[in-house]
């Protein structure tokens, strides 16, 4: 199995406002996939974080392609400066996921799977309730979702949200809201216990959450090493965290899903893999999606932080084994 050739190709789709930069991970043969997965990555994230996942699920005889969602990664960026993450609209997100769905015909020979981390994750979830509520436009539905640390709901009070879509809306005034917030207000929000505690590093570069010391020590100098390679391999895939307009709109974003939930019939069997310590998201808003969803299993990863797929061995046995008990059992 470890022979295994595995075809992978990077291509990019453009759209008449942006363009992705996607890629195709498969085997070459005739025979038909097990199932088509589509990856899509969390907040800041890009395909080389996802390679060696794609590649396992490769040599599983799964189909598996994966974006960098606009805005991050090499995709087209629209934050001043562009190291800012922006959209206008998280539809850019729905959007983005429908161009990769077509170009590769994605669900039409095989079962579509979602496999979403972080802000791909509450994606994979949204984009059902977005396109099942869009009449006009019908959308292809997945046959499986799993979703790793789904972002349900960012770790802010409800003052602060609301003072957030407030600012957002002079920022929108002056063409200012692509601007990304400072981690001293970050900082402050987190002092004064109305932010969680790990906002700062959500608002910093990316590439520093593996420089951390507390990180090295947890993951272990290797992982941070790795995950630093694509960094030093090309800088532009660097981030320094959320527009004030990416915030605003993942809040109202968050209640939108909550809010039409109940009324669209999400009935696709859905794995929720849930880090125990979680506290980069809304632990509680992902306990309210369990509670919500129709056709759903839970598994929570015991002594795990929020960044899954580069945890401890032991976590990585459980992760997969959950993974893939979950496809067997949904996959003819």
């Amino acid at each position: 199995m470890s022979s295994t050739k595995i075809y992978k190709r990077i291509f990019w789709i453009k759209s008449k406002k942006f363009k992705i930069r996607c890629a195709e991970f498969s085997l070459l043969k005739d025979k038909s996939f097990r199932g088509d997965i589509l990856i899509i990555p969390g907040l800041s994230e890009f395909i080389e974080r996802y390679e060696k996942i794609a590649e396992r699920f490769v040599k599983n005889n799964y189909r598996v392609a994966v974006l960098d969602l606009p805005g991050q990664g090499l995709s087209s960026r629209f934050g001043n400066p562009e190291t800012v993450i922006h959209v206008s609209k998280f539809n850019l997100y729905i959007s983005s996921i429908n161009l990769i769905i077509n170009s590769l015909s994605l669900g039409k020979n095989a079962p579509l799977i979602f496999l979403g981390n972080s802000l791909g994750g509450f994606l994979s979830l949204y984009y059902q309730i977005i396109s099942k509520n869009n009449c006009d436009n019908p959308c292809s539905q997945p046959s499986i979702t799993i979703s790793m640390a789904p972002m349900m709901g960012l770790p802010l009070s409800k003052n602060l949200s609301f003072i957030i879509i407030f600012i957002n809306k002079i920022l929108l005034l002056f063409n200012l809201s692509n601007i990304g917030i400072s981690n001293n207000l970050a900082s402050i929000a987190s002092f004064l216990g109305i932010a969680g505690s790990n906002v700062k590093s959500s608002v910093s570069k990316s590439s520093d959450y593996w420089k951390n010391k507390d990180n090295i020590n947890y993951y272990g100098q290797k992982v941070s090493d790795d995950a630093l390679k694509a960094y030093n391999k090309n800088n532009n895939l660097e981030t320094a965290g959320p527009s004030w307009n990416w915030v605003s709109c993942a809040i109202q974003a968050c209640n939108y899903f909550f809010q039409n939930i109940r009324k669209t019939n999400i009935s696709t069997p859905t794995l929720i893999l849930n880090a125990e310590d979680e506290t980069v998201t809304d632990p509680l808003a992902q306990k309210k999606l369990i509670s919500e969803l129709k056709n759903v299993e839970e598994v929570v990863l015991p002594s795990c932080r929020h960044d899954i797929i580069h945890e401890k061995k032991e976590i990585k046995v459980l992760f997969w084994s959950s993974i893939e008990q979950f496809l067997n059992k949904h996959l003819c």
